[in-house]
């Protein structure tokens, strides 16, 4: 499934739905932790039909990249997470008592 979105600069991006292997290339390819962001919108992105490398998210206008940037953590944003409460069921061992 992909998205498309009108940017600012009047661009036309198309965001494929990311995959572990993708963030995965985009952690191998960031230089520091604070770059994955941009490298895992290069991995997810193409801007009016071209495939990106991480580079082209540095030079594009600011106004793209917190569009791209806003889409990209919007989809951290709605993916829920459920937490698993375990009870544990102890059952007592009471003697019978036989009269």
């Amino acid at each position: 499934m992909t998205k498309t979105l009108n940017l600012p600069s009047g661009k036309i991006a198309t965001l494929k739905k990311g995959k572990g292997h993708d963030l995965l290339q985009a952690q191998m390819k960031a230089k520091t932790s604070e770059e994955i962001p941009y490298a895992l919108i290069a991995e997810l992105t193409e801007i009016n039909g071209q495939a990106l490398v991480y580079e082209d998210i540095l030079d594009m206008d600011l106004e793209d990249v917190i569009a791209l940037q806003s889409e990209i953590s919007g989809k951290f944003q709605t993916a829920k997470t459920t937490e698993i409460q375990q009870t544990e069921i102890i059952q007592s061992a009471s003697p019978t008592v036989k009269a």
